[in-house]
């Protein structure tokens, strides 16, 4: 998945480059503020889990998760009509479909989910065929407030979480500006957190080694000042 990601960026900013030159009836951005507001489904692959207390000693397991959600907030600025940057908070939430275990030992409830604040940066291309769509590519570094992994069986659920990790990712997307204050967004985002452990929150036992890695699909509105 991580490849035709790269792919479709790679290929998009060539084909961006080229675009020509602002739509006329529409204002420049800088040296404005911006508030935004964005949502939709968050994708996250399965997860191999290496353990220790969670089930028998040496046992690995293997979890898969339901398409969630996500939503997010962020305030930012335009240093000029193309670069801009912004603080964010995304929230991400995936339901547990089954994690199991080498050792027979289960879990077919739960889920998986996260709370970080980014700073981020965009590049903002030139509308497109003189059109009011704006394609935008963005990158951006982020604290961990919380990931929490929340495993339930027969009624009994445990939480192991981790926090103050970072974490980055990688947006594309395009802007349609409705008028000179209101935008419209819609994007893909690939955010990641590497070999991360989540502890038992009430107790011992915890998930090592584990990527979180989850696709975003978003849309959004922006409001510029």
């Amino acid at each position: 998945m991580k490849s035709k990601f790269y792919s479709f960026v790679l290929g998009a900013a060539i084909f961006l480059s080229a675009s020509p030159s602002k739509a006329e009836n529409l204002v420049s951005n800088e040296g404005r503020f911006f508030g935004k507001l964005y949502s939709g489904s968050s994708i996250l692959g399965d997860q191999n889990l290496s353990q220790t207390g969670v089930a028998t000693a040496g046992a690995t397991g293997d979890a898969s998760f339901d398409t969630g959600w996500m939503a997010g907030a962020a305030v930012g600025y335009y240093f000029t009509d193309n670069i801009a940057a912004e603080l964010a908070w995304d929230y991400r939430s995936n339901g547990l479909n089954k994690a199991n275990f080498s050792d027979g030992k289960n879990f077919n409830e739960g889920d998986f989910a996260s709370n970080i604040f980014f700073l981020n940066g965009y590049y903002h291309f030139n509308p497109v065929l003189n059109s009011r769509f704006r394609p935008y590519l963005g990158t951006g570094l982020g604290f961990v407030e919380e990931i929490d992994m929340d495993l339930k069986s027969n009624g009994v659920e445990t939480s192991y979480s981790n926090d103050g990790e970072l974490a980055y990712q990688f947006i594309a997307g395009t802007s349609y500006s409705l008028t000179k204050n209101w935008d419209l967004t819609a994007d893909v985002r690939y955010m990641r957190v590497d070999g991360i452990t989540l502890k038992n929150e009430k107790g011992t036992g915890e998930l090592r080694n584990v990527d979180y890695d989850p696709v975003s699909l978003t849309v959004g509105a922006v409001y510029k000042f």
